[in-house]
């Protein structure tokens, strides 16, 4: 497999059954797999970065041409601009140097957004490091030079603190998340039940509504939905942050809510027909399968039958 074949998966160049059959070669190939997901990270960053200067890239890409000359890939025209561009994008972050669609240069604010169907890495300034989720936004200061370091969220994000004297805080429109050096998962989505899950250290969470606080150890998870007390419970953490190495896990899941994830993982409209469907429980993992090879494997195991147009990227799901 060259790269450009990787590079068309990426950006969505090949029909579904073309896709299939590379996502499934992908998988089964460590090094494969590593390109992959190198690629599609620099994607979702540049489909989220339009803004970036075109100078820029090109004084980037002459800069790194020989370092990666070496492949000799046989390249399309129409994928030239595709690989330049993730390319270009893979190195900048690698580098730290954060572009921005909304960077401003007064305050030294730099936002991140990553599109639907998307998931990408970034580095923060202080060396934490953060996995962002589709269809979300992260926002934080160029240098961190208070005695808090401070990220603005809205969606999902995992985070890796870096340990340091300063406490670190992850603030959404649901409250404050605080660690000093931890990793723990933000679930902060608009019309969403939040919840935030910690893997390992300690974190508080502060509820923005009603300023109450609670402490998470290891294991535990914080739910609010914005109307109801907030609720402190045990769980597999590996259900919630599995999305960041590009597994979805379900487990009894209601269809309603896997329909939303799926929304932002397929980068698609979802429309359940009949209010009966949502409370179905689904349970599975999905890695590298298609949202029709989903659809067949629900289908097959729940009373649905579906209809999806590619052209208006919406899928339909009845009651069979």
């Amino acid at each position: 497999m060259r790269i450009e074949e990787i590079i068309a998966v990426v950006t969505d160049q090949v029909t579904e059954g073309q896709k299939n059959d590379l996502l499934a070669e992908i998988k089964n190939d460590p090094f494969l797999h590593k390109e992959y997901r190198s690629l599609k990270n620099a994607w979702a960053l540049s489909s989220g970065q339009a803004g970036m200067p075109e100078s820029k890239i090109e004084k980037a890409y002459l800069t790194q041409k020989a370092k990666i000359s070496h492949q000799k890939p046989v390249i399309t025209l129409k994928l030239l601009s595709v690989l330049k561009y993730a390319a270009i994008l893979l190195i900048a972050f690698l580098w730290g140097m954060l572009f921005s669609r909304h960077a401003d240069d007064k305050t030294g604010i730099t936002e991140i957004i990553v599109p639907s169907g998307q998931v990408a890495e970034v580095n923060l300034p202080d060396g934490s490091h953060v996995w962002v989720n589709s269809d979300t936004r992260i926002s934080f200061p160029t240098g961190f030079q208070d005695k808090t370091r401070q990220v603005m969220l809205k969606g999902e994000a995992y985070f890796q603190v870096q340990k340091a004297k300063s406490q670190f805080v992850v603030s959404t429109k649901y409250g404050d998340i605080t660690a000093l050096g931890t990793s723990f998962n933000v679930h902060a989505y608009d019309n969403s039940r939040f919840h935030a899950t910690l893997i390992d250290g300690m974190v508080r969470y502060s509820n923005a509504k009603n300023s109450r606080q609670v402490i998470l150890s290891p294991g535990q998870q914080v739910a609010y939905s914005g109307v109801d007390s907030m609720n402190v419970r045990k769980v597999k953490t590996d259900l919630f942050t599995s999305w960041k190495d590009g597994v979805l896990i379900f487990k009894k899941e209601p269809l309603s809510e896997v329909t939303k994830r799926l929304e932002r993982h397929f980068a698609v409209k979802i429309e359940l027909q009949d209010s009966i469907l949502e409370d179905l429980r689904f349970t599975g993992n999905i890695e590298n399968e298609s949202l029709i090879d989903v659809m067949e494997y629900i289908n097959m195991t729940k009373p649905i039958q579906y209809t999806y147009n590619n052209k208006q990227k919406k899928l339909i799901i009845r009651q069979k």
